[in-house]
């Protein structure tokens, strides 16, 4: 288990902001009781040893220990905080912020306690909690630039703008005006409607910093957007100056031509732009978007668009070139095969995309084609060694193509590679996959192994608990544990014939045939037309003569007689089904 507190600790250290007014945390006058010399030196040794176990990771003994130090003394705020800790670790989070914030309102001067509440409070979410405890905490350690940063956040998602841009002031006196304090100011003011603070903001950065071309493209955008076209040439233009090939500063142009009405110029800056030899990747990616959005409603838009992507991969033949090929044919909802082409030449200039790996192996598994469902995962095996699915379909490609060997070699190596963060889901299907496939090799106690493991990581896996019931009751063992499993399974998923099929089987082998004709009967009506019944793809061979297996022990000699009749119809070898035929009563093999 992730020690998720401990983390959430380091996360908040690297990551915690605050504010300059002074609030107080939830102050509430604990009295403490004046210990006697005995009860202190019991609770100082019970607390010194509940350090100790937990240091050494043995944390049950560690709560008990510091459950002893609040029987002496509820209020110790050291036991509290321990325990608040341990709390968290076992998910019990509302208890463990309860036991925060008491440690916290009897000594809200230490920064762990306060630092530990916060935590709590933002891993729910609750901000309007968070804040004043965030605060308390910037007014304990007033040189963190990381706790105001963290409470300008906290301001911003509140709404409290204001008290953001006090913050910002604060880190500014600690760290001196920086791009990213005014822009988020000048974001601030902006949102305020305050224009004249905004800019005021950036005539400022522009008088600290003259030779820096974000702020004059700032301004000239922010002119743009307040109808002052003029003003906004002239940023424009002092940055052409400067660096006339600016990527960024073209970009800005063509909003400049557009809302200015030259439309032919913001054309062709587009197009200079898509196919520049110096275009940086992102910028291609952005003029392509632009150029869809011009061709919006036009017939020839899909053309237009699939020979401008061809020309930018044959210009920069880069994943991010190839990649929106594929989200435009995904877009444009094209063939399948289009965008399965497209994907796999993605995958040969970027054979690790996820993305790319992942839709094509749902496309292969939906066709069944398992030659390239094994050829996706070996990919991805490559790429991502440490992703326990793409063994796991490896499994059952190699399965399916009789390959039980390479199979089960696959899946044992796709379980080297789990870990805590490994789903207990995908762990189960594994094991489920690797107790098939021993159990067709004829090693059945690694089977029944397998299958004991999958349960161990999930209890009600379905398909697990029926095969390992349906192979119990062929070997006539533990029938009654047998009964249970196949029980869970028909629980699980009521309407699966495979599941009944097998409860009606381990009931016959048990001796209760009246029941076993009961759930036999649901999945298979003895209404029904025989022709159904070989026409259903559902009921095989097997299960036809399961049916008359049990409805010759149900002494109906006639029905069952039919049952097996359609077993060998529908293609049963079984050797001993003959002899069912020829006496027309039930024999064992």
């Amino acid at each position: 288990m992730l020690k998720r507190l401990f983390l959430l600790f380091l996360l908040f250290i690297l990551a915690l902001p605050s504010e300059a007014r002074r609030k107080k945390v939830v102050k509430k006058t604990v009295q403490r009781t004046l210990l006697a010399p005995t009860d202190a030196r019991r609770l100082s040794y019970f607390y010194q040893e509940g350090i100790k176990q937990k240091m050494t990771g043995h944390l049950s003994e560690a709560h008990d220990l510091f459950q002893h130090c609040l029987d002496i003394d509820p209020n110790d705020p050291d036991a509290l905080y321990e325990m608040g800790y341990l709390k968290f670790f076992y998910g019990e989070d509302s208890v463990g912020s309860a036991l925060f914030q008491r440690a916290t309102e009897i000594d809200d001067r230490n920064p762990l306690y306060v630092q530990s509440l916060a935590a709590a409070y933002l891993t729910q979410n609750d901000y309007e909690k968070a804040i004043p405890v965030v605060e308390r905490l910037a007014e304990l350690q007033t040189r963190r630039s990381d706790v105001l940063y963290q409470l300008v956040e906290l301001y911003k998602g509140t709404g409290k703008t204001e008290d953001a841009i006090r913050a910002l002031d604060r880190i500014e006196l600690l760290e001196g005006r920086t791009l990213q304090t005014s822009m988020q100011k000048y974001a601030f003011y902006i949102d305020q409607g305050r224009k004249d603070e905004a800019f005021e903001v950036l005539k400022s950065m522009q008088r600290e910093s003259p030779y820096d071309l974000r702020i004059p493209l700032i301004m000239g955008k922010q002119y743009l957007e307040n109808d002052q076209p003029d003003e906004a040439l002239r940023c424009f233009e002092s940055v052409a100056q400067a660096d006339p090939q600016n990527a960024e500063l073209r970009m800005a142009m063509m909003d400049y031509y557009a809302r200015t009405g030259q439309q032919e110029r913001r054309v062709a800056l587009r197009d200079s732009l898509l196919y520049g030899h110096d275009t940086p990747d992102e910028v291609r990616a952005q003029m392509v978007a632009v150029l869809i959005d011009d061709l919006k409603g036009k017939s020839e838009q899909k053309q237009v668009v699939m020979t401008t992507l061809d020309t930018l991969i044959h210009l920069s033949p880069t994943p991010l070139m190839y990649s929106l090929r594929v989200s435009y044919l995904m877009h444009t909802q094209a063939s399948q095969d289009s965008i399965t082409v497209a994907m796999r030449q993605l995958l040969t200039v970027d054979p690790a995309n996820e993305n790319a790996l992942s839709r094509l192996l749902v496309h292969y598994l939906g066709q069944r084609d398992m030659e390239q469902v094994a050829e996706i995962c070996r990919m991805g095996i490559n790429s991502h060694p440490e992703s326990i699915t793409y063994h796991y379909y490896l499994g059952i490609a190699l399965s399916q193509m009789k390959q039980n060997q390479q199979a089960i070699e696959a899946l044992q190596a796709g379980l080297k590679q789990v870990n805590e963060r490994t789903q207990p889901e995908q762990i189960a299907d594994v094991y489920e996959i690797l107790g098939e496939l021993y159990y067709d090799e004829e090693r059945t106690s690694e089977a029944f192994a397998a299958y004991d493991s999958c349960l161990v990581y999930k209890d009600d896996h379905a398909a697990c608990l029926n095969n390992y019931a349906y192979y119990l009751s062929l070997r006539e063992e533990r029938l009654d544990e047998a009964e249970r499993m196949a029980y869970r399974a028909i629980k699980a998923e009521p309407l699966n014939k495979t599941y009944l099929d097998t409860y009606a089987w381990v009931l016959f082998m048990q001796g209760n045939y009246t029941m076993a004709r009961f759930y036999i009967d649901r999945v298979i009506s003895p209404s029904l037309a025989d022709s159904v019944l070989l026409a259903d793809e559902d009921v095989h061979a097997d299960v036809l003569e399961h049916a008359g297996d049990i409805y010759a022990q149900n002494n109906d000699a006639n029905q069952a007689v039919r049952y097996w009749t359609l077993a060998r119809e529908k293609g049963s070898e079984s050797a001993v089904l003959v002899r069912k035929l020829k006496l027309k009563k039930y024999v064992k093999e």
